[in-house]
């Protein structure tokens, strides 16, 4: 591929990140309320409702192995069809609460498909020796129209424009829309770039020697748990804030990656992936365990909401779901330690399926230690999660 042609697919793959950070922003991000609002789901029953959401995650590296002949720009074609289905049955035609969970389970599947597809892509794009600013830039894309999304919700919903009360969901129809755009674009990228990460060979793939990816998306399946369940628990559960104060922290989180990915991308390039992984497990430890320490005190009454410290757990929010910024080391190692380049994308499905395997475990077993020993506790062993990114760091060349 000429230089004019990579810089081409580029733009167009800027354009692919900014369509799909919107419409996922826009989806997924209100299924909560959705499912609340829509069908009056017990709790019972949103316990249930994560399978088909979760579960996809864990199939991933079976249907990465299975279309791999396709290779990366198609196969994410095809990842998007399958979000755009599930948009299009749950924003236009008011499907019963069966029929939703079967189009909730193929645009979760959709979504999980592109998790790994879009990482391969963004470094198959990478000029020679910039592969971390790439990636960097790339999250900073996606990040940042997160942020734009999230921005859209909080208004749409608070002057009323959005709502769950008509047979047509506007969220869903307008991030179906720019599902349908992100198909387009990713064909002009197909027909624009040759073939690249396609592979002959079907069957799923682990390998020894990639022992330290597996072992940081072990990690990284436990340590996410913190940003989706536990930390926003602290400030719905113990704070008292409602949806408004999460969209708002949402919206800060989006702003500081922003910044921060674009910056981890350089120092990745720089220091490389062996420091890299010592610097991402110094963070989670650190902002972890100050979350553990501020939401144990919120939790005996040393603190409430008249204390000026309060602002140090919303802070501390912002750091703990901020980690995840650090999830293109992973990806990174996986392309430095690979041992053939048509390789890397069926890893890095295997990765998110043993993140999510973890994450499914995880969750259940958290929640008993927030019951039996305290809130404190669960960021605390998520903090020690970060001795895998020691290990791996440990295990690593360079």
């Amino acid at each position: 591929m000429t230089e004019q042609k990579r810089k081409k697919a580029v733009y167009l793959f800027v354009a692919v990140l900014a369509f799909t950070a919107l419409a996922n922003g826009l989806g997924s991000s209100i299924f909560s309320n959705y499912f609340n609002e829509v069908f009056q789901i017990n709790e019972v029953q949103r316990g249930f409702v994560e399978i088909p959401r979760e579960s996809p995650g864990i199939l991933c590296m079976v249907l990465v192995a299975a279309l791999g002949f396709l290779g990366n720009i198609w196969m994410s074609v095809v990842a998007q069809v399958l979000v755009l289905a599930g948009l299009v049955v749950m924003g236009w035609l008011s499907p019963g609460y069966g029929t939703m969970l079967v189009f909730l389970f193929i645009n979760s599947l959709g979504m999980h498909f592109f998790m790994p597809l879009n990482d391969a892509i963004s470094m198959d794009l990478a000029e020679k020796g910039k592969v971390g600013e790439t990636l960097g830039r790339f999250k900073g894309v996606n990040t940042l129209f997160a942020m734009i999304a999230a921005a859209i919700v909080f208004l749409g919903f608070r002057t009323r424009l959005f709502s769950f009360e008509e047979n047509t969901i506007l969220p869903f129809v307008l991030a179906a829309e720019l599902t349908a755009g992100a198909v387009f674009l990713l064909v002009c990228m197909a027909r624009l770039m040759p073939q690249k990460g396609a592979v002959k060979n079907h069957k799923l793939l682990f390998r020894k020697q990639y022992m330290p990816y597996y072992m940081v998306t072990l990690a990284y399946g436990c340590q996410k748990r913190i940003k989706i369940v536990f930390a926003p628990w602290v400030i719905i559960n113990l704070l008292g804030q409602g949806a408004d104060t999460v969209a708002l922290l949402t919206i800060v989180v989006h702003l500081a990656g922003t910044w921060a990915a674009p910056v981890l991308g350089k120092l990745l390039d720089k220091l490389g992936v062996k420091n890299m992984l010592w610097v991402e497990a110094a963070y989670i430890a650190v902002s972890f365990s100050a979350m553990g320490l501020l939401a144990g005190m919120l939790a005996a009454g040393s603190l409430d909401l008249r204390d000026g410290l309060t602002w140090l757990v919303f802070g501390a929010y912002v750091l703990c779901v901020l980690f995840e910024q650090f999830n293109m080391v992973h990806s990174y190692m996986m392309r430095a330690i690979a041992l053939d380049p048509s390789e890397v994308t069926r890893t890095l499905s295997v990765g998110l399926s043993v993140d999510h395997i973890m994450a499914i475990i995880a969750s259940p077993v958290m929640g008993l230690i927030w019951n039996a020993w305290g809130v404190q506790y669960v960021f605390y062993l998520a903090a020690l999660s970060a001795l895998f990114q020691v290990a791996a760091a440990a295990m690593t060349e360079k």
